[in-house]
């Protein structure tokens, strides 16, 4: 009885303070009116407010021109960018999501079903997309997956409430439920204003006047709500679509943290040899032909003592080493054996599938190029019959420049953008001729000279374009961890659960044994 005492109040007290604002407002427009009506000022005054509205609605047509298609497209497409750790293939699911948002009809949002049909074609178009395979894409999640899902859901629209909403933060369920209560009250008050209509036509000019101000107040509205719910629209959509992506292509089975912490197992056996404790670091394949000169460079970018290529010219396995170096995130530099035919492939490629960036050593001096087109094309079409892993980035490190017409030149540094030389013009020749045959971009080549026997050449040039290419590789990185997350927890939790069976198992049997004969 107290509680509904103090409710009684508190509804008596909103009351009272709503009559209290709005009152003054009430008051002077109907005492306005009269003056209006007692001076004959009532006719000007519509017309110039008339005149108001019509310059503002004019205006506002003329400021808001359509943009050209192709700006619409781009801006949208900055406006949502794609996740950095998706896969190629979530990449054309994103793709797709972006074409139905594109082009989804505001209308669609007007009603519950409406909302809910537009939301499961979104769920429908990326599930078809990343489980192509199946015919009932539909359901290809597990439980905790949907539980995740609705977790981070649930975070989001939090945030949104908190931050968007006046007092969102203090608005109680119960408040929403007396607001859906009284929402027949807007066809109560438009009701009212179809009534008020019929009786302001007692004075025709002012009716007619205030026809005319509504009317392009009305289109004002119009346009305004049309804009506002196509943006809702579409951002409904591409919410939708980013939630399925993830959902549908698996990144919901690990957590952040797992993510965060995980180091693979290449990885591991590395840092364990090196004494490493970091996190999963950026892994770079440094490959060629024997003689390139891959170790040499190594060298030169790791640091190493120079008795490492003395002592070991050719590279008989995997190398591993620590590189650092100012603007680059911790890194090992893996230097791989020498090709000289077909059977070293197959390990290079392996091993490629663990890295996410490559460095590609071919001299220039050398004239057949068959070994590198060939383990380049191997690795390329390696990355492509996977939708799911994104291919490390990949530089051509033109080695042994200096060995080039003319021989007994060499007086560096050379302007290899625009020199005149013809030391310059030979370097500049080479590379273009060697990024054509292995199908590199001429932007992707740095010639350089790595050798002990002299100063090395343009490996600051080298540095700066592998930190370049380090987020591209980072996005290698993540996609390339995520999915050994995914493998390593997997085998880890078929165990876990299997040991926690067992054990209910076992307590269960052991109670049961405990229990008296009869009970």
């Amino acid at each position: 009885m107290r509680r509904q005492r103090e409710r009684t109040a508190v509804h008596l007290r909103l009351a009272l303070l709503a009559v209290a604002l709005v009152l003054p407002t009430v008051s002077l427009v109907l005492l306005g009116s009269l003056w209006l009506w007692q001076h004959g000022y009532v006719l000007y005054w519509a017309l110039g407010t008339c005149v108001a509205v019509a310059a503002a609605y004019l205006l506002e047509r003329r400021l808001m021109v359509p943009l050209p298609a192709a700006a619409v497209e781009d801006l949208q497409r900055d406006a949502a960018p794609a996740d950095p750790g998706w896969t190629p293939r979530q990449d054309q699911a994103w793709t797709d999501v972006q074409a139905l948002a594109a082009k989804v009809a505001p209308e669609r949002m007007t009603s519950r079903d409406g909302a809910l049909n537009l939301g499961l074609e979104t769920v429908e178009l990326v599930a078809k997309r990343l489980h192509p395979e199946r015919s009932d894409p539909l359901w290809q999640f597990t439980v905790p997956e949907a539980l995740a899902l609705i977790e981070r859901t649930s975070d989001g629209l939090r945030d949104f409430i908190v931050k968007t909403f006046p007092l969102g933060d203090r608005i109680t369920v119960a408040q929403l439920m007396w607001l859906y209560r009284w929402r027949g009250a807007v066809n109560l008050a438009e009701k009212g204003y179809q009534l008020w209509r019929v009786v302001r036509l007692l004075n025709p000019a002012a009716a007619a006047t205030t026809e005319i101000r509504e009317t392009f107040t009305r289109q004002m509205y119009e346009m305004g709500r049309e804009h506002l719910a196509r943006r809702v629209a579409r951002a409904y959509v591409r919410e939708v679509g980013r939630a399925a992506i993830d959902l549908y292509g698996g990144n919901l089975r690990v957590t952040r943290e797992q993510l965060a912490a995980h180091v693979s197992e290449a990885s591991r056996r590395d840092l364990a040899v090196l004494e490493g404790r970091a996190a999963e670091p950026i892994r770079i394949l440094v490959a060629g032909e024997t003689g390139a000169g891959k170790s040499s460079l190594v060298n030169r970018l790791a640091g190493a003592v120079e008795a490492v290529v003395d002592a070991l010219p050719s590279t008989k396995a995997f190398t591993t080493f620590r590189l650092t170096h100012e603007g680059l995130p911790t890194a090992l530099i893996i230097d791989s054996p020498g090709l000289s035919g077909a059977k070293g492939i197959a390990p290079l490629v392996e091993q490629a599938d663990d890295c996410d960036m490559v460095l590609w050593v071919s001299a220039a001096n050398r004239a057949g190029r068959e070994p590198d087109r060939a383990a380049l094309k191997a690795i390329r079409e390696h990355f492509a019959a996977q939708p799911n892993r994104r291919r490390p980035p990949m530089l051509l490190v033109l080695t042994h420049v200096d060995t080039l017409r003319p021989f007994q030149e060499w007086e560096p540094p050379y302007d290899l953008e625009a020199g005149s030389g013809t030391k310059a013009k030979s370097i500049r020749a080479a590379a273009e001729a060697v990024s054509e045959e292995l199908e590199f971009a001429p932007a992707e080549v740095v010639p350089v000279r790595a050798d002990a026997a002299a100063a090395p050449y343009n490996i600051d040039a080298l540095w700066a374009k592998i930190i370049a290419v380090v987020p591209e590789a980072q996005r290698a990185r993540l996609v390339r961890v995520l999915s050994d997350v995914r493998s390593a927890s997997g085998w880890s939790a078929i165990w876990s659960q299997a040991v926690n069976a067992g054990r209910v198992l076992r307590s269960t049997l052991a109670s049961r044994a405990d229990d008296p004969p009869g009970s």
